[in-house]
């Protein structure tokens, strides 16, 4: 009696061991775990610690002297009275930026302040210093006199000076983003942060105040973000060099206008009118591809192009093949979600390690996201990127939809919650401090002007009279497009075509790309058959037991 007690009692533990993995698997189908931390970010201790330190005199020409201080880290370069200047200019004739017949790179020095005590004093001895080169970034952003800046570390003899920046890892190409068409200093700071709370890498970035030294005076700037370029590297998009293999290499594209001076991709998209402007190769540089290397990669993205324009069904569902489907789905969904219409369109990047499939990011470029269009209102009871290349044809596919649709309510309870954006807005504001204020004075001509316009005479960007009223627009496109996101959107399903019936999917395909990630899931089918064999033999052993 007593055996027989034991033998039910390990059969029933036995039944229960394997469905507890079972249901483990299971379980893992609908996690995706990313890294919630964050180089660039401050600290909740950080936030206003020094604020009511600082000396923040500024002369009426917004010069400054030794004693002006800030606990935002300050950002000094010196050009020897040489002006940097764009690397394209703007034709007429052609209605596009072409290549400049110049070198664009001014020659001089970059000196950080950045105090681990959080007070950073103009007349303090810097924590970095280096030789740079030094050009203008952006595009319409270059008629704008708050300018925008590429920065090169180099060594005396000019060759590539690697060093830490602000925390963000080794590097010697960096950017000094925050355009004037973004008087709230948070667009983009916000968006890359949030960003890197659901993607794998999305670029660093650190708020600092520049100081422009002119005629001998140190003037004024205003606040900035120092940040990491797109490139491949260690402590950027972190994919393998580019090899004699060209078959299974790794590489960074980019969609956006056209550029003369690029390797533009002769694709299946872009050659029969499917796809508006271009793709180019950003990785490996021109000096360094060989026509072999670039030819293998027009065939993988014409071969994926070709799948998600096809009208047959066999072939459309091929696409899954070629690309991450989940970093599209979170490209989509950030993009949307903060209203960054140019995205899909221009700053549009991709990357491939190696043999895997074609991963969606970095997200980039927020500048006139969240309504910071003048010349057209945002659209808040609708969806944009539904449009945007690319993304049409996903749609097509109700799996893809669906998936999308998911992850977009999963994301509205934490991340993208109305509660944690707001907060996370109030803390940087507050972070900010009188480096908000210093560049609003700095800058107030323009942030106040309506006539100002682009290159092309557009206007630039929706004029507030003043910094709460910017902020209090943008939480109010967050909560409207938001909340009319909530309800309206399963409305993605009308560009649905197909129901997935051929594609991989199910429990165990899902549950392999939890545990195997997405680059491991086409392993989905065999997996699934040998799961169930043993699952179903280790039951039967149990029972006869």
């Amino acid at each position: 009696m007593m055996d027989k007690k034991l033998h039910k009692s390990y059969r029933y533990k036995g039944t229960m061991l394997i469905l507890g993995l079972l249901l483990a698997v299971f379980g893992l189908s609908f996690v995706r775990v990313h890294d919630l931390g964050r180089r660039g970010q401050f600290s909740a201790e950080e936030v206003s610690e020094n604020v009511g330190n600082e000396n923040r005199s500024l002369a009426p020409d917004f010069s400054a002297d030794g004693t002006f201080s800030s606990h935002l880290p300050l950002v000094i370069i010196d050009t020897y009275g040489e002006q940097p200047k764009a690397d394209s200019v703007w034709s007429d004739e052609k209605g596009y930026r072409v290549p400049a017949d110049y070198d664009p790179y001014a020659y001089g020095t970059i000196s950080i302040i950045d105090r681990q005590d959080g007070m950073n004093t103009l007349s303090d001895d810097p924590d970095l210093k280096s030789d740079i080169k030094i050009r203008l970034r952006g595009n319409s952003s270059l008629t704008f006199d708050k300018k925008q800046y590429f920065i090169k570390l180099v060594n005396e003899d000019g060759t590539k000076n690697e060093q830490n920046v602000l925390g963000m890892g080794k590097e010697w190409e960096w950017v000094l983003n925050i355009s004037q068409a973004d008087k709230s200093l948070l667009r983009n700071y916000m968006c890359l942060n949030i960003a890197s709370k659901i993607m794998p890498y999305v670029p660093d970035s650190k708020f600092c105040e520049v100081i422009m030294i002119k005629d001998g005076k140190s003037q004024y700037q205003g606040a900035y973000l120092m940040m990491e370029s797109v490139k491949r590297g260690k402590d950027r998009i972190n994919i393998a060099k580019y090899g004699s293999n060209f078959k299974n290499n790794s590489y960074i594209l980019r969609r956006d206008r056209y550029d003369e001076s690029a390797v533009l991709l002769n694709n299946y998209g872009s050659e029969n009118g499917l796809t508006p402007n271009f793709i180019e190769l950003k990785y490996p540089d021109a000096d360094q591809v060989s026509d072999a290397a670039v030819k293998n990669i027009e065939n993988e993205i014409s071969a994926f192009e070709k799948a998600i324009f096809s009208k047959d069904i066999e072939e459309y569902y091929t696409y899954s093949d070629y690309i991450d489907m989940d970093s599209f789905i979170d490209y989509f969904i950030i993009n949307e979600f903060f209203g960054n219409y140019d995205s899909g369109y221009h700053s549009v990047y991709f990357y491939k390690n190696g043999g895997s499939k074609l991963r969606a990011g970095p997200v980039w470029d927020f500048d006139r996201a969240m309504d910071n269009f003048n010349n057209s209102a945002m659209m808040l009871d609708s969806t944009a990127m539904h449009d945007a290349p690319w993304f049409r044809q996903l749609l097509r596919d109700n799996n893809f939809t669906e998936a999308l649709i998911n992850r977009y309510h999963e994301l509205r309870k934490t991340i993208l919650s109305e509660e944690y954006l707001f907060s996370y807005m109030d803390e940087t504001i507050e972070f900010l401090g009188s480096a908000q204020q210093r560049d609003w004075n700095r800058w107030s001509y323009f942030y106040e002007d309506a006539s100002v316009t682009d290159e092309k005479d557009d206007p630039v960007v929706n004029v507030q009279t003043n910094y709460a009223d910017e902020i209090e627009k943008m939480k109010k496109v967050i909560h409207i497009h938001g909340t009319w996101l909530d309800e309206n959107i399963d409305s993605l399903y009308q560009y649905s075509e197909f129901d997935g019936t051929s594609i991989k999917s199910g429990l165990f395909y899902t549950a392999a790309q939890a545990v195997l990630g997405n680059e491991s899931a086409w392993l989905s089918g065999v997996g699934a058959i040998l799961f169930i064999v043993v699952f179903m033999v280790s039951v039967i052993l149990i029972e006869r037991n």
